[in-house]
């Protein structure tokens, strides 16, 4: 009897010990396919991190470009030269929409609204004086799509 009784302890362990193993070895599989499914969006982020970080920063160029542009003298040569500028930002801003997230195409999409009622305005001659006086019309929606860029890069997928 006192065989029997401890040969049915012996087998209830086994399978205790059994299905905890199991068990464990469950938890470990999960664990192991969330650290995968993490590596793989963390390399998806690295991937999508330098294209995304070239539109940025040739849509910046081409935003600073512009404004540096206000520093010339000719009023014809300027609207000309200016107009050539604001297309190269509306191409830039195509990269950037493909590219980027939402807040990073509706800062760059308010810059670019923000040089084109700034070149309507030249060309119905709205603007008094030396254009270079309103630059800071078009440097702070720059400075705000730079800031979202920036933002945009240094997420690694934690936000939406």
């Amino acid at each position: 009897m006192g065989a029997a009784i401890g040969g049915g302890l012996a087998g209830l362990t086994a399978v205790g010990t059994g299905l905890f193993g199991l068990r464990q070895a469950r938890l470990q599989l999960a664990h192991q396919e969330s650290e995968a499914a993490r590596q793989r969006r963390f390399e998806s982020l690295t991937e999508r991190r330098g294209p995304r970080s070239q539109a940025y920063a040739d849509f910046i160029a081409a935003g600073q470009e512009l404004i540096d542009s206000l520093y010339g003298r000719g009023q014809q040569d300027f609207l000309s030269q200016f107009e050539a500028l604001q297309a190269n930002i509306r191409k830039r801003r195509s990269h950037v929409a493909i590219a980027g997230p939402e807040a990073v195409v509706t800062a760059a999409g308010e810059f670019a609204d923000a040089v084109r009622q700034f070149r309507n305005e030249l060309a119905h001659g709205a603007i008094r004086g030396h254009p270079f006086n309103q630059k800071h019309r078009l440097e702070r929606p720059l400075e705000a799509f730079a800031r979202a860029a920036r933002t945009a890069l240094e997420d690694e997928g934690h936000q939406n």
